[in-house]
């Protein structure tokens, strides 16, 4: 005899199974939603203003500190200064390391254990005030106190500019004095006493084909290499004063207000380019000016 299901019976099962199956939106038993990939930002840790090589705006010590911080608050580096040697003293260096904390600012640091020192470091902007305590001031270390700055700051200057009836040479003048020059160039690449006029110290910045040349601690001359097309396009833009000619080619531009002279003529080795030197006219100027050598370009 089959049994009998009440309607109600059946209707019920079929809203109980109904509600169990799954829907066509719904992911089978045991199975989760794909995790997306997260959208790829562009913020980029911003560099420390720590960071860095710094260099030593010093007369007559070539000078590095690189630094390196390590988190927010800690710091390793690495200080180095050189005095290259003189007609009256040998090279001096001296290099040391070690570790300190920043606060903002300012910085402290500790020396290694023979330097017994410490440093206090602070700064401004792209410059550096550092100080270190216990220097030996006999002579015999060189002092490596004073002001540093930051490599990545130089900016480009030009080749040729005026500056209050001066040459301005990629940012240098006749009087600068050495810690002035470096401020816009950085530290040379070489230095040393210049081996053809005695007292006379030279620098080398290779990358401009730049030479300067100190006479008691100030910008006496300033020679580079270029192109004739190039300088004479900036000194028909800024320069307004006479011009004269030598018999043998040489280019002069005159300041009769201080006398400097800039003088520019075809590079021996390389026709292509010429050779500029930037000093002060003296007698020989004027006795080939007097006597027809030189003459005024009109």
């Amino acid at each position: 005899m089959q049994k009998w299901i009440p309607r109600t019976a059946i209707l019920l099962l079929a809203i109980i199974i109904t509600g169990c199956s799954p829907d066509k939106d719904q992911n089978p038993s045991g199975k989760t939603d794909p995790v997306e990939n997260p959208t790829p930002t562009n913020e980029t840790v911003s560099e420390s203003p720590w960071n860095g090589e710094w260099f030593f705006l010093s007369d007559n010590i070539l000078g590095t500190l690189h630094i390196t911080e390590n988190d927010e608050s800690e710091f390793d580096y690495k200080i180095s200064g050189l005095q290259p040697t003189t007609e009256d003293s040998s090279p001096k260096s001296l290099t040391f390391e070690g570790n300190g904390t920043i606060d903002g600012h300012q910085a402290e640091a500790t020396c290694e254990a023979t330097a017994n020192c410490k440093m206090i470091i602070k700064m401004d902007g792209s410059a550096l005030q550092l100080t270190i305590n216990e220097e030996i001031t006999d002579g015999s270390q060189l002092i490596l106190s004073g002001e540093y700055k930051k490599s990545t700051s130089i900016e480009e200057t030009p080749m040729f500019r005026m500056k209050n009836d001066q040459f301005l040479i990629y940012g240098v003048l006749q009087g600068d004095k050495p810690s002035a020059v470096k401020a816009k160039l950085g530290n040379p690449e070489s230095e040393g006493p210049d081996e053809m006029i005695q007292n006379y110290w030279i620098q080398q910045y290779p990358e401009k084909e730049l030479l300067v040349t100190y006479y008691d601690d100030w910008v006496e001359t300033i020679s580079f290499t270029t192109t004739k097309e190039a300088l004479e396009a900036e000194i028909a833009e800024h320069f307004e004063g006479d011009r004269y000619r030598n018999k043998d080619g040489t280019e002069y531009l005159l300041v009769p207000q201080n006398q400097d002279l800039l003088l520019y003529r075809p590079n021996e080795e390389d026709p292509s380019t010429i050779n500029v030197l930037v000093t002060v006219a003296d007698e020989n100027f004027y006795y080939s000016l007097e006597h027809g050598e030189i003459s005024v370009v009109e």
